[in-house]
């Protein structure tokens, strides 16, 4: 029989577990819910990468920044997207490669580099399927063939939210001013990795040469290749004038630009956060093609000043571009079959 010192220890114990657990379950309780208020819920990080330049005026990193933003007011701060531009992520093929995988969120593409694993995209590289300007081009973008393409995109693993524009492709060289298509003739010119411009150059005598946009401003440098073809934007930004000295308003393919989710992350995502993203998307498209075409007009003066020489192309000589690119329709025709014919008759 325990003595009375013994019981009342043994009483003690009892008592001083009790107030531990009872101190442990208030503890608990008022670490999960401080003050009465519910749990905040997680942030849900996005990383976006590009490989246009860090440079806040150009269409690609000021609205990647302002997408990001948006999402972040009407999200309440729920949503937040890093963006990483100049190639921080990798070059266009390793990033769609990550967004396709899954192992990164958001991307921002040219439908011509996202077109080698869309294949449906490579419309959009075809040499003058759209007159020289702007007509119709939103139109496209904005409506069935817009959604056509972006389903096809879709298929293969990446969510297009929104077309956004990157520029009409034109060239720039270090020999000569480009004012017919003989003039490519024996001209090396980079290019992104795309079947349609390895196609057509060819016929002109010029020599394709597939490179990442982030070795090429030294491979102009080093005169590695003669020339390159990007839009106003990229290569005014991109200090092209630098190291080249012509630049010749070819406008030969208008690149659309893909705001892209993965879709193995987006299927994750919860109904309201895809609604936000897509929406925010589509809202930014007409104010980022306004504000890339009104800067093109600008930065060529820039150009202009920087002392690269600019020469526009008669329509007369930009017929026999066109009549150059006839054959690669033909042979791409195979595979494109009537869409070929839907952007024809919508660019008219």
């Amino acid at each position: 029989m325990l003595n009375p010192f013994g019981k009342r220890l043994g009483l003690l114990v009892v008592i001083i577990m009790a107030i531990a657990v009872l101190a442990g379950c208030g503890g608990k309780k008022e670490a999960a819910q401080p003050g009465g208020a519910q749990q905040q819920p997680e942030t849900i990080t996005l990383k976006l990468g590009h490989v246009g330049v860090a440079d806040d005026t150009h269409s690609w990193q000021k609205f990647a920044k302002k997408y990001a933003e948006v999402v972040a007011q009407k999200t309440n701060g729920k949503v937040k997207i890093v963006v990483y531009p100049a190639s921080q992520l990798g070059a266009d093929r390793e990033m769609n490669e990550a967004l396709q995988l899954g192992n990164q969120e958001m991307g921002l593409s040219s439908t011509m580099t996202l077109g080698n694993f869309v294949p449906k995209l490579q419309v959009w590289d075809l040499p003058y399927i759209f007159p020289p300007d702007n007509a119709g081009v939103d139109k496209i973008l904005d409506g069935a063939i817009g959604d056509e393409l972006a389903q096809a995109a879709e298929e293969k693993g990446f969510k297009i939210l929104s077309f956004w524009e990157n520029d009409w492709r034109m060239m720039s060289n270090s020999k000569r001013p480009i004012q017919t298509v003989e003039d490519l003739k024996g001209l090396k010119m980079r290019i992104p990795e795309t079947p349609a411009l390895m196609d057509w150059l060819p016929r002109t005598g010029a020599t394709p040469t597939p490179m990442a946009f982030s070795e090429l401003y030294t491979a102009l440098q080093q005169k590695t290749v003669d020339g390159q073809d990007n839009g106003v934007g990229l290569t005014f930004k991109s200090k092209f004038y630098e190291v080249q000295k012509y630049y010749s308003l070819t406008r030969h393919i208008y690149s659309p630009l893909a705001v892209i989710a993965s879709k193995k992350v987006w299927d994750k995502l919860p109904a309201d956060v895809q609604k936000v993203l897509a929406d925010t998307a589509k809202e930014l498209a007409p104010e980022q093609r306004a504000y890339n075409r009104d800067t093109s007009v600008q930065w060529l003066e820039d150009m202009k000043a920087k002392g690269m020489q600019i020469n526009d192309i008669s329509a007369e000589n930009i017929k026999g571009f066109q009549d150059s690119a006839k054959p690669t329709f033909d042979k791409f025709r195979a595979n494109l079959g009537d869409l070929i014919d839907k952007m024809l008759e919508a660019g008219k």
